[in-house]
């Protein structure tokens, strides 16, 4: 556990206020750090070791952007799918980098080759393989006008955020498709669809937080570009 005391001469400073702006500026929420006033007019701060140390992100689950992780992101890759074997390193690099760039995991990586975006799997075998097949699969992910859908994990958390909203879990859907069928939604309303979640819960929500508020002040002097 870590503890630090925060203490001035200036009457008009909230040193509560003040610690919980600095808690957070850390990353940690107030619920999950200690502050109080000791009778030397101090605010105290206490902070748990599991704020001070988390646990590290597991490698197939956290985001890769520096060419040292995307590097061995796809080293991995290659090592464990048999099907990459034949492909040049740097053409899996450069492939997989348009992915990670686009937010997606390792884990959703390794999912996109093994199934379709409607979840139904690749066929495997020695004639599925090589630098054809990796590009057919992985341009299976792309939309027409090329732009990368959101991976499994992506499109998990904004049906997450979607539910808890209240929101219809059809919502950017195809008409056709079924729910347990569990298509990937199109981008741009699924992008959309969680945008407008995410602000009718912060709605829903008592906070008191400034940077909540300075937020949605800046959300609103921001307008979409009007597709044509």
């Amino acid at each position: 556990m870590a503890e630090f005391r925060i203490s001035t001469d200036d009457d008009r400073v909230d040193l509560r206020r003040l610690a919980t702006a600095l808690a957070e500026s850390q990353g940690w929420a107030r619920e999950e750090i200690s502050v109080w006033d000791n009778r030397r007019g101090e605010v105290r701060v206490e902070v748990p070791d599991r704020l001070l140390h988390p646990p590290e992100a597991d490698p197939l689950h956290r985001t890769r952007h520096t060419p040292r992780d995307i590097h061995e992101a796809c080293e991995r890759l290659r090592r464990e799918d048999p099907s990459l074997r034949g492909v040049d390193f740097a053409e899996l690099r450069g492939a997989a980098s348009r992915f990670f760039s686009a937010g997606w995991t390792l884990a959703d990586l390794r999912h996109a080759l093994d199934h379709r975006p409607d979840h139904a799997p690749w066929p495997s075998g020695p004639e599925h393989s090589g630098p054809g097949w990796l590009r057919t699969r992985l341009k299976a992910w792309r939309t027409p006008d090329g732009d990368i859908r959101p991976s499994r994990s992506q499109e998990e958390a904004q049906l997450r955020v979607i539910s808890r909203a209240g929101l219809p879990m059809d919502l950017g859907l195809p008409e056709d498709a079924e729910i347990a069928h569990r298509p990937v939604a199109r981008p741009e309303v699924a992008r959309s669809a969680a945008d407008d979640a995410r602000r009718l819960m912060r709605e829903s929500t008592r906070t008191t937080t400034d940077a909540l508020a300075h937020r949605d002040r800046t959300a609103g002097h921001i307008r979409r570009p009007e597709r044509g």
